[in-house]
């Protein structure tokens, strides 16, 4: 093994100027030939264009193949055609309710039963999974911005996502507005590389579903193992004290409720059930605030019977019940 002396030496070496040469050909060796520069040259090229076409591809596949082949995607893309038809009405049309929510709203309603409960009153889904509080805050302002306007909008959070400051990958393509990417950043607290990727997942529809199309291929080729990834990612959050979760409640429920009125909207927030209490204070919170927060179930009354294996989500006995006293609650509010 060299020491490190003789290491040292060689290194010296390398760097002795060669002598005789001009000045600049001491250190640096000389150009090559313009046979060689042109190689040199059209290499680089080629490998820049090969790069550009496989972005190119990729932005492609994303935008119009991707929702194809993913049943979530295509979902959504549904939905969002949905919503966009949600314009002002007159007063002899019927009135419309948008739902807002995550998979927390997808396992728990009863789709096609809830439109047929309520007509002739128009019912319209909006879901996008793994979606929080800023997902949905600036989501709405670009719906309104686009002309969306329902009778009501009914967001289903429960209490730490309605606290949370985290923002969706998929967020800056599918629900933000170029305007609001830097209100956006400052809300979620992001770092320059976090509101960098942000800028570039709302222009790019490949970079903003990375994660999606990551998970896409899990659960195609090893579901399993997708199944015990998604399990470790929910990590349980840490909350401050009930004051503190009062006054947060407070003051975000105000700012959708301010939101909704300013485009002569209705506001409700949905609390849907779970096995814990804690989505109890958004109850408190929307009392003193004077928001609409409704518990069509009431929280902490169903067993884990009424849930899937992660007792989170509901299952179809826990999405039965709720989605007749959904109905219900919405019904009355007309």
């Amino acid at each position: 093994m060299p020491s490190s002396t003789s290491s040292s030496s060689q290194r010296l070496e390398m760097a002795t100027p060669i002598a005789g040469a001009s000045e600049q050909e001491k250190f640096f060796p000389p150009p090559g030939t313009a046979q060689q520069a042109r190689a040199v040259f059209i290499a680089t090229a080629s490998l820049l264009s090969v790069l550009a076409l496989l972005l190119a591809s990729a932005e492609l596949l994303t935008r119009y193949f991707y929702p194809r082949m993913s049943r979530i995607e295509a979902r959504i893309a549904s939905d969002q055609r949905q919503v966009g038809t949600l314009a002002a009405t007159s007063e002899n049309d019927p009135p419309s309710v948008l739902l807002l929510g995550n998979s927390l709203l997808l396992h728990a309603l009863d789709y096609p039963k809830i439109q047929q409960d309520l007509a002739p009153i128009r019912v319209v889904r909006y879901v996008i999974e793994n979606t929080e509080y800023l997902d949905w805050y600036y989501g709405l302002r670009k719906l309104f911005a686009e002309g969306v306007r329902p009778t009501k909008v009914v967001l289903v959070l429960n209490l730490g996502q309605t606290l949370s400051h985290e923002v969706l990958a998929e967020s800056p393509y599918k629900l933000f507005r170029a305007d609001d990417l830097l209100a956006v950043s400052r809300d979620a607290d992001m770092d320059t590389t976090q509101t960098s990727n942000l800028l570039f997942a709302h222009w790019s529809a490949f970079y903003a579903g990375r994660e999606g199309i990551r998970n896409y291929i899990l659960n195609v080729t090893d579901p399993a193992y997708a199944t015990e990834l998604h399990r470790l990612a929910r990590v349980p959050s840490v909350l401050p004290s009930e004051e503190q979760l009062l006054e947060q409640s407070r003051t975000r429920l105000q700012t959708l409720d301010q939101l909704c009125r300013r485009y002569g909207v209705q506001f409700v927030l949905v609390v849907p059930p779970a096995l814990g209490t804690g989505s109890t204070i958004l109850l408190k919170a929307g009392e003193l605030q004077g928001v609409d927060v409704d518990a069509p179930v009431p929280l902490v009354s169903l067993g884990p019977e009424y849930f899937l294996a992660d007792h989170f989500h509901l299952n179809e006995k826990g999405e039965a019940l709720f989605t007749e006293a959904l109905a219900r609650d919405l019904r009355t509010r007309f």
